[in-house]
């Protein structure tokens, strides 16, 4: 299995992320680190994204084929990162869980304010966070969560999801998540 967080920045990905793969003691893999690690003079480019979610999604196919249960965790705002994620699933024969993670714009900005100098997103200005905020495409798959909801009612939500929900329809070919995005 596969869960997939995403969500526009400082929408509570990291958070959601971290605290499932503690309740449930399973990998987290998280776009900004992978990147970090692999490219630690990055730029901050589309391309040097690009090298990341790719690397992000061997690991988690990898882990996945060896039926292990990973969570990525990025923005995956554009179609090809999605469906990277939905062919890397494919090829492991894991379904794919999505949880869609939302955020009004102003406490966005604010949390991005509070992070400032100890995150590796330097180009999350706040109008920049305003227009991805704004701007994200949802697909309405999977679960939405409010982050600004208490976390234990927002886990709770993301659980009984995993435990009840059905996967993205990645197998199937029927791909409807990536063709959500831009």
């Amino acid at each position: 299995m596969i869960i997939v967080v995403s969500g526009p920045p400082c929408s509570g990905k990291s958070t959601f992320g971290d605290l499932l793969a503690s309740r449930r003691g399973i990998v987290h893999l998280e776009m900004d680190a992978v990147r970090v690690r692999l490219l630690p003079d990055s730029a901050h480019t589309r391309q040097d994204r690009a090298v990341a979610y790719r690397a992000m999604h061997l690991g988690a196919e990898l882990l996945a084929a060896s039926c292990a249960t990973v969570i990525v965790n990025a923005c995956y705002g554009r179609a090809e990162d999605r469906s990277d994620l939905e062919e890397a699933a494919g090829r492991a024969g894991a379904a794919l869980y999505l949880i869609e993670c939302t955020v009004p714009p102003e406490i966005a900005v604010e949390r991005a304010r509070q992070r400032w100098g100890n995150h590796p997103g330097v180009d999350l200005t706040p109008e920049r966070v305003i227009e991805l905020v704004s701007g994200y495409p949802f697909s309405g798959e999977g679960v939405t969560v409010d982050s600004t909801l208490p976390i234990d009612t927002a886990l709770a939500k993301v659980e009984e999801y995993l435990s009840t929900g059905s996967p993205l329809e990645t197998v199937t070919r029927k791909r409807t998540w990536s063709r959500s995005a831009s």
